[in-house]
């Protein structure tokens, strides 16, 4: 009875009927969506320019993120499909081959040569052995070692020329502007970059790793973008929190070298990867808020906040250090962004929480479905300023493109919420212009094998 009557008793039951609430109130808050399904207007589609790459994990579902259970369907690969531009809406000219890839990384795992020929894809995780159906945890997945060289130059008939190991999980790739090099990242510790250099006839040549120590290949997804310029990469590091700016030099004897340019600067809560306005000035960055909510894993995942589009100032010629020049709030989980060739509009591709299996939690803000944030860029000032949200459904969908004439944008959908889906797709959606830009959903679709994660225009 005296425990009853104690104050500390009664506050600490307080403190626990209090916590009870808060959680009941924001499960049911959980119940209403924001964000509405975009309407389809059946509108015709012209995208144009030379095609659209598009890599496919088939190896395991959306949801395997959530409860490491693959889902894998017999005679279903990894594959890159190709996509023959203009568009022929009415009968698409698309063909497939082979090639190993994952989704277990940020959305650049594909990188083309200027001249539209060859095209370059990381393995970042392999096949798992037939018969395995889950792991205890995702990151149970088979490492991959590869680098794969395909010969897109005839649409029709895309060839594998080469597939190389280059070392672990080779997870991002950037090719430099004049195609003579190839940035990739490697887990393996002392050696997280790797510079390729490439040889006249698009194979693979010399290899240059470069330790970069406030990677941590543990806990973070690596980038190495180039710079217009071919002199610069922008680096993530420190767990995604950071970018760092480095100098890449070569010498008469074909050696390369890579030197930090400066102190990193400090972004994010969780960065995904970037790219760099087309003049150089700009380095754009989505921050997904993955890590809010620290070492709580399931709050980071179930609990984030609305991501953030971020465009740092770079202007090494001045001298001036690289600073924050804009920040706007986009979608839930803004993984990857498509930046329009005109450099006037971005489009964040947000997978919300799609990635929650279908019984856990049965019913969760985000899990339905996916959307798209249209944010208009000012490349002059660099700010940035999002117009809307447009909702659609499927799951996972990480990255998107827009078509040469910044009049159309492709957005991957990796699968829908069914039992062992064979197909994931392309949903393609119109620009349209003017003082108050938006996005006009068409309606118009391609399927493509299931686990379609990352898609590349060749201009």
């Amino acid at each position: 009875m005296m425990l009853l009557k104690s104050k500390w008793f009664k506050r600490i039951s307080l403190g626990i009927v209090g916590f009870v609430v808060a959680l009941i109130i924001y499960g049911l808050l959980q119940l209403i969506e924001p964000v509405q399904i975009a309407p389809i207007t059946n509108s015709e589609v012209q995208f144009n320019g030379r095609a659209l790459l598009i890599a496919s994990d088939a190896d395991m579902v959306a949801t395997a993120y959530a409860d490491a259970k693959l889902d894998r369907v017999a005679g279903i690969e990894d594959t890159l499909t190709v996509i023959d531009l203009p568009l022929n809406q009415k009968q698409p000219r698309v063909s497939q081959v082979q090639v190993s890839n994952s989704v277990m990384s940020w959305p650049q795992i594909i990188a083309t040569s200027p001249d539209g020929k060859k095209a370059y894809i990381v393995e970042v995780r392999s096949r798992p052995a037939d018969g395995i159906e889950e792991f205890e945890s995702i990151e149970e997945m088979p490492e991959g070692r590869k680098v794969t060289v395909v010969d897109i130059s005839d649409r029709a008939k895309p060839q594998v020329i080469e597939s190389i190991d280059v070392g672990r999980n080779p997870e991002h790739i950037s090719i430099s502007p004049d195609g003579r090099f190839l940035a990739v990242n490697i887990s393996e510790k002392g050696r997280e970059l790797l510079i390729i250099r490439l040889q006249p006839d698009g194979k693979l040549g010399k290899r240059f790793y470069f330790s970069i120590p406030s990677i941590d290949i543990d806990r973070e997804n690596q980038t190495a973008v180039w710079h217009p310029s071919v002199e610069f990469l922008a680096i993530n590091q420190n767990s995604d929190t950071q970018v760092g700016f480095y100098q890449v030099q070569t010498d008469g004897k074909n050696e390369v070298t890579v030197k930090p340019l400066g102190e990193p600067i400090e972004v994010g809560n969780h960065l995904s990867n970037g790219r760099f306005s087309a003049d150089g000035k700009f380095f754009l960055v989505p921050d997904l808020k993955w890590n809010t909510w620290g070492n709580f894993r399931q709050g980071n995942f179930l609990m984030n906040p609305k991501g953030e589009m971020i465009a740092i100032r770079f202007q090494p010629e001045t001298g001036k250090s690289p600073e924050i020049a804009s920040r706007s709030e986009v979608g839930l989980s803004p993984e990857g962004f498509a930046l329009s060739p005109d450099n006037s509009l971005i489009a964040t591709v947000n997978m919300r929480r799609t990635y929650l299996s279908a019984n856990f939690p049965p019913v969760w803000r985000g899990k339905p479905y996916s959307s798209l944030s249209l944010v208009k860029f000012d490349k002059d000032s660099g700010k940035l300023t999002t117009l809307k949200e447009y909702g659609f459904e499927g799951l996972l969908p990480e990255q998107a493109s827009f078509d040469a004439d910044s009049k159309s944008l492709a957005v991957v959908i990796y699968n829908y919420r069914e039992k062992s889906p064979k197909t994931g797709a392309v949903e393609f959606w119109n620009v349209v212009g003017g003082n108050k830009p938006k996005l006009e959903r068409t309606g118009f679709k391609i399927d493509v094998v299931r686990g379609a994660h990352d898609i590349t225009l060749v201009k």
